[in-house]
């Protein structure tokens, strides 16, 4: 009797289980359903419509020189020596991906988007991972933009929080992504993010931090540099170097982890 009596108990329990499924894969469905409702009802199909053509729009229209707007000019003398820089509001100095250090591009990429070579402008799974982390630590400590996505942003729209901004970004990305190759991508990037203090792009940033020009530059000076777009504010060099300084650390130990340095190369 006993044995019948804990069978019927299992029995019971899968029942209300099942049944507990069913409910939840209802309800899940009819909230579906409701925001696709409110998603069109509310206009929000149309906004969404015009972001996507704008977006389009902008890669269209765009080309490498765009990307090269408000350069710094020099002025040389007839011996090639340097008689005047002509700055705009920025200091922006431009240098293509084929004169840039292998060290600084892998160190980008290692630590602010380490699935940059695979993703097609979005990465889904870090957007999940940095979602996850916010549940878990209660703010936001991880961030999920993709280094096209962030171009997207700097180069043709705004910095405003909003989620149209957020999906128009998305779409630029996608679009950048598809008519320029990755190394052009990284090129436009690495020449257009802000390195405060006045720097923008890793030229302006390795003459005014280091007085040399980024071929030049060491693997601990280009780590260092890497280190601070992701937040210039924190991670000011002149204001907070210790900030940098942890930050570039934490970017050579990622290096280490992805393989792209020795153990002895890390060390020293």
């Amino acid at each position: 009797m006993a044995k019948k009596g804990k069978v019927k108990n299992k029995r019971s329990k899968r029942k209300k289980r099942l049944i507990f499924f069913l409910w939840l894969q209802l309800v899940l469905v009819m909230a579906v359903l409701g925001a696709v409702l409110y998603y069109y009802a509310g206009g929000y199909a149309k906004k969404v419509s015009v972001l996507h053509d704008e977006a389009v729009s902008f890669v269209q229209k765009s080309s490498p020189e765009t990307f090269r707007q408000n350069e710094t000019s020099i002025a040389y003398d007839v011996n090639n020596e340097v008689i005047s820089v002509m700055k705009g509001e920025k200091d922006v100095y431009y240098v293509e991906y084929k004169y840039m250090p292998a060290y600084l591009t892998q160190a980008i990429v290692s630590i602010e988007d380490k699935r940059f070579f695979t993703h097609h402008g979005v990465d889904y799974k870090a957007i999940v991972r940095a979602v996850y982390a916010m549940f878990r630590n209660g703010e936001v400590t991880q961030g999920a933009s993709t280094i096209t996505q962030q171009l997207a942003r700097d180069v043709f729209l705004t910095q405003d929080r909003t989620w149209e901004r957020k999906i128009e970004e998305i779409y630029v990305a996608y679009e950048l992504e598809k008519k320029y190759s990755k190394d052009q991508i990284l090129e436009f990037y690495l020449n257009n993010i802000y390195f405060k203090n006045g720097y923008y792009g890793i030229e302006a940033a390795s003459q005014g931090y280091f007085s040399k020009t980024a071929g030049d530059l060491s693997l601990s000076q280009v780590a260092f540099l890497c280190a601070i777009p992701n937040n210039p504010t924190y991670y000011d060099p002149l204001l907070y170097p210790e900030h940098t300084m942890d930050r570039r650390n934490l970017i050579l130990k990622n290096m280490r982890s992805d393989g792209i340095l020795s153990e002895s190369t890390y060390e020293e």
